[in-house]
C-alpha cells in the first residue's frame, strides 16, 4: 500500500511538473512594447486564427508565418494603445463583425468550435474588429480633411470605363469613396509607422522559437 502511495504522488509530481513547463512556454516573452507584452501564447492564438480565417490556405512556411502574425500583433497593439479615446457602438461593432464573418463565409457554429478547439476566448475575433474599428476612426478624424481627389481625373476615368451604367452618378460616387478609402489607407500607413516610433520595441522572441 505504501509503494502505490508513492508510486501515485511521483506520477502527480511528474504530470504536475510538465503541465508546469507547458505554462511557462506559453508565457515565454516574445516582444516587448514599453510595458506591454506578446508572449508565445498570443502568437500561437493569432497563428491558428489565420490559419482558421485561411482556411488553412497558407504557403508560408512555419517560420514565415510567425513572423507575420508577430507583425499583425504589434500592429495591433499600437492601435490599440493609439485608440484608448476612441469608442465604437456596439450595435456598429455587431454590423461590422457580421459583415466580416459574412465576407469570409464564416458561421458562428464554426467560429464556436475553432475558439474551443483552440482554447481562445469567445471574444477574440469581436476584440480585433474593436481596434481596426477605433483606429479607422482615428484616421479618418485626422486625415479626413486632408484629402483632396481630382474630380477631373476621377471623370476621365469613368469616361474610359466602357460599363453602361443605369446611374452615372451612383457609379461616380462609388469612384470617389474608392479613391477616398485608398488615400484613407495610406495615411493609416504612414500614421502607423510613426506611431511605431513612439514605443520602445523591443524583439525577443529569436531566442526562444
Amino acid at each position: 500500500m505504501k509503494n502505490k502511495t508513492i508510486i501515485l504522488i511521483l506520477i502527480f509530481c511528474i504530470f504536475f511538473h510538465n503541465k508546469s513547463q507547458s505554462k511557462t512556454l506559453n508565457n515565454n516573452i516574445l516582444v516587448s512594447i514599453d510595458n506591454l507584452i506578446i508572449t508565445e501564447l498570443d502568437l500561437n492564438k493569432e497563428i491558428n486564427f489565420i490559419k482558421f480565417i485561411k482556411n488553412d490556405e497558407i504557403n508560408l512556411n512555419a517560420e514565415v508565418l510567425k513572423k507575420e502574425a508577430i507583425e499583425i500583433l504589434i500592429d495591433r497593439k499600437i492601435k490599440d494603445i493609439e485608440t484608448l479615446k476612441i469608442e465604437v457602438q456596439e450595435k456598429e461593432l455587431e454590423n461590422n463583425l457580421y459583415n466580416y464573418l459574412t465576407e469570409l463565409k464564416i458561421n458562428n457554429e464554426n467560429l464556436n468550435s475553432f475558439y474551443i478547439k483552440n482554447e481562445i476566448e469567445k471574444d477574440y475575433l469581436k476584440n480585433i474588429v474593436r481596434v481596426d474599428m477605433k483606429w479607422s476612426k482615428l484616421i479618418k478624424q485626422l486625415y479626413e480633411s486632408r484629402i483632396n481627389i481630382n474630380m477631373s481625373e476621377i471623370s476621365k476615368d469613368i469616361e474610359k470605363d466602357k460599363r453602361e451604367t443605369e446611374d452615372d452618378n451612383q457609379f461616380k460616387k462609388t469612384i470617389l469613396i474608392n479613391e477616398k478609402n485608398k488615400l484613407l489607407n495610406k495615411f493609416s500607413l504612414t500614421h502607423l509607422e510613426k506611431s511605431k516610433k513612439k514605443y520602445l520595441i523591443k524583439f525577443l522572441w529569436e531566442k526562444v522559437l
